[in-house]
């Protein structure tokens, strides 16, 4: 039973992979529910783990007690002890147990790098905006700088604009803008990126990573430009990236500009329509599905080992 378990959360993992970097990446859905499909990418991401996570456990733990009696132990010590003394079995714990500390122990090293990085170089922006920036109306900050730039600061809740920028867009653009990049700080995206991008360097060889940080890079971006025309009209936004597309975002920083491809642009002049029912009743259910294999993964190998009975 428990060599099945493994072999179905593996090939699940594998499945996952493949099938989500074939299909997702190429769906014209996205652009229409960018914050669905950046769930799916990560609901994605955390079920493939899991799969893998709990398959090792599944392989080192091979019995746990179904009741918490001192017999129930001793009954799953003798049998794991009969496992572990035999060459597969002990094999089996060994591969199972390396399996989980190297993906769990990679995870945990990659994100808590990515997360101090991200972490240091707003610090260092921040202590330089001190210096040459100086206070704008709504908490926004203004630096001298003929090239027209905004992003914001995630972390710091800031909001930095040049006065090139500032120079540049007319009308209520500058307002779309700012919404564009309060979008960004109210949804947290820094976080998804992280994540992600977290996600992607811990496993470089598995292409389904790379392409979700990616795709969420993208996605947050589009979802940032909807939550601004809920405030201000799109063509008006549209306008807006064009004027500070030439601009870079500064490393840390999460900005409308620097991202403003010709697709983001064609979208807000041209809106897509919503999804269907049929395309909305799949990427539901697929949604569904990703999230509720990355909590049924580990209850799966968990009834799979309690077979100890008193």
């Amino acid at each position: 039973m428990t060599a099945l378990t493994v072999a179905v959360l593996l090939l699940y993992a594998a499945g996952a992979v493949v099938a989500g970097s074939r299909w997702l990446p190429g769906a014209a859905w996205t652009l229409r529910a960018p914050r669905t499909a950046i769930a799916i990418w990560l609901a994605g991401g955390a079920s493939i783990v899991g799969a893998v996570v709990t398959a090792g456990v599944a392989l080192a733990v091979p019995c746990l007690p179904a009741t918490l009696t001192l017999t129930g132990f001793r009954t799953c010590l003798d049998g794991m002890w009969a496992q572990y003394s035999t060459p597969g079995g002990a094999l089996a714990a060994g591969l199972g147990s390396l399996l989980v500390v190297a993906v769990l122990g990679r995870i945990a090293w990659c994100t808590a790098a990515a997360l101090a990085d991200g972490r240091q170089r707003r610090a260092r922006h921040d202590e330089v905006l001190t210096m040459v920036a100086r206070p704008g109306p709504d908490g926004v900050r203004i630096i001298e700088d003929d090239q027209p730039a905004v992003y914001c600061l995630p972390g710091r809740r800031q909001i930095v604009l040049t006065t090139g920028a500032m120079r540049c867009l007319k009308g209520r653009q500058l307002d779309a803008v700012l919404a564009h990049e309060r979008a960004h700080l109210t949804g947290r995206h820094h976080l998804l990126l992280t994540v992600s991008r977290a996600l992607q360097t811990a496993f470089p060889w598995a292409r389904f990573f790379g392409l979700a940080a990616s795709q969420v890079g993208e996605l947050v971006e589009v979802a940032a430009d909807d939550a601004a025309t809920r405030r201000e009209h799109r063509l008006t936004l549209a306008g807006a990236l064009l004027a500070v597309a030439a601009a870079g975002t500064p490393a840390g920083a999460l900005g409308a500009g620097g991202t403003a491809d010709a697709q983001r642009v064609r979208r807000l002049i041209d809106p897509p329509g919503r999804l269907s029912r049929t395309e909305w009743a799949l990427t539901s259910a697929t949604l569904a599905a990703t999230s509720l294999f990355a909590i049924a993964a580990p209850a799966t190998a968990f009834i799979t080992v309690v077979y100890c009975f008193t």
